[in-house]
């Protein structure tokens, strides 16, 4: 296997909160950080991530956060998604919540294929994370 894969913390308290990283160290929350200002959805959803989500988890109810299946799921803020996946962490680390990327909002059939995508990563960390070669993530 030489898929290789670079984590980011966004926030560590309850929940560690992380992103996947491309090769070349772009990531969901590179991306957030580096959106419009104007654009409330990105700034909702960059202090989602980094204040909600590690201290209470994922938000309660459909609007927000909701499973979408294969053990994928979906934070909504203002049109931004951000599609994700639990790992259950290592002893004595808090649960871990995985980012895989973001999106727009999308129709059904280009959801799906931003869907396989988040799977294909999930897959990837898995097989990583079972040789016992997944980085820590970089802070």
């Amino acid at each position: 296997m030489g898929v290789k894969m670079r984590l980011v913390r966004i926030r560590r308290a309850v929940y560690d909160v992380v992103a996947v990283a491309d090769a070349s160290g772009r990531s969901l929350w590179v991306d957030l950080k580096n959106a419009d200002p104007s654009d409330g959805g990105a700034e909702q959803m960059r202090a989602a991530l980094r204040e909600h989500v590690p201290l209470n988890g994922p938000p309660r109810g459909k609007s927000r956060c909701r499973y979408l299946g294969d053990d994928i799921w979906e934070f909504k803020e203002w049109g931004v998604r951000v599609l994700w996946f639990y790992d259950a962490g290592e002893p004595k680390v808090p649960k871990r919540i995985v980012c895989t990327h973001s999106c727009g909002k999308l129709k059904k059939k280009e959801f799906q294929r931003e869907k396989a995508k988040a799977i294909r990563i999930r897959r990837d960390y898995m097989e990583i994370k079972a040789t016992g070669k997944l980085p820590q993530p970089e802070d």
